[in-house]
């Protein structure tokens, strides 16, 4: 596990100059990556707030985590209206438990999102280091298949990455 859990540059196997190379460019797309998320359109102005105190909040949010950051200030902000409601029967009223089974549904809904938000370091390098290994094989296989002149599977790897 050790290999898979740090970065590129603080790895001390043998690697060749062109793996390290994609290493660092699955890295830096996958752990590394410096983008904003996007606030849903149908956010409402209060989830809006919401939202942009969440994202506040973690500086390491990408777009990738924009789905579960809307999600997450939807269903908070559903909640805070449910818990307001509760708020405003009396203890005895016959809607009470109905109220308090939503928001324990809102509850779950909101830790899920939650974990998927807090996805660690350690997962995001071995995540890289997958997709990596995949687009290796991938061209490898390719070069098998190929019109059979000799590629080398790391270095058109490269060239990809960089076309994007």
């Amino acid at each position: 596990m050790g290999r898979l859990a740090k970065p590129v540059n603080q790895m001390s196997m043998k690697m060749s100059k062109d793996e390290r190379a994609t290493r660092k460019k699955m890295e830096d797309k996958y752990v590394t990556n410096k983008t904003n998320p996007k606030a849903s359109p149908i956010l409402n102005k209060t989830e809006r707030k919401i939202f942009n105190n969440l994202k506040n909040q973690n500086e390491n949010f990408t777009v990738a985590d924009s789905d579960s950051l809307n999600m997450l200030a939807q269903y908070l902000h559903m909640w805070n209206r449910i818990k307001q409601a509760a708020n405003d029967l009396d203890i005895a009223d016959e809607r009470t438990p109905d109220l308090e089974r939503r928001m324990i549904a809102i509850d779950k809904q909101s830790s899920q999102h939650m974990t998927a938000l807090c996805i660690p370091l350690s997962q995001r390098l071995r995540l890289a280091n997958d997709m990596t290994k995949v687009m290796i094989e991938e061209k490898k296989l390719a070069q098998m298949n190929g019109d059979g002149k000799q590629v080398n599977p790391l270095l058109e790897l490269l060239a990809e990455i960089d076309d994007d």
